[in-house]
């Protein structure tokens, strides 16, 4: 029994080696500049724009939904805690992050918002606290 347990695990361990380095591999760093989007509202409805964001966007991203980034007409999620962004859906970011352009994600490093002409960064948090 304990054979087959452990025979399990170094084949899952394997898998997701192999998948970890596959993932890895496909990853580049870009720098991006796009509408921040709340992805909810853009997805069912194609909602964007300033204000979109200061009502129902700035809700979505504040209650959890997915933020993104429309780049030349192209929807990116951002792997990334939306709650932060929630004040600025609808304004032009800039992202600094890691890219998979096969699954249209972006894992950003960090971001900044163009602020009335003022570019900040966003500090990013992370989605949950760590366990002590």
């Amino acid at each position: 029994m304990n054979r087959i347990i452990l025979s399990g695990l170094l084949t899952a361990l394997a898998v997701g080696s192999v998948a970890a380095g596959a993932f890895g591999a496909s990853l580049k760093m870009v720098t991006v500049k796009g509408q921040l989007l709340d992805m909810n509202c853009y997805s069912a409805l194609g909602a964007k724009g300033r204000t979109h964001g200061r009502t129902c966007g700035k809700k979505c991203l504040r209650s959890g939904a997915p933020a993104g980034i429309l780049v030349h007409g192209k929807a990116w999620i951002l792997d990334a805690n939306p709650r932060p962004l929630a004040p600025y859906v609808g304004m032009m970011i800039e992202v600094m992050g890691k890219c998979d352009a096969n699954d249209h994600m972006l894992l950003p490093t960090m971001i900044k918002v163009d602020d009335h002409g003022k570019w900040k960064t966003i500090k990013l948090k992370p989605l949950f606290k760590p366990v002590e």
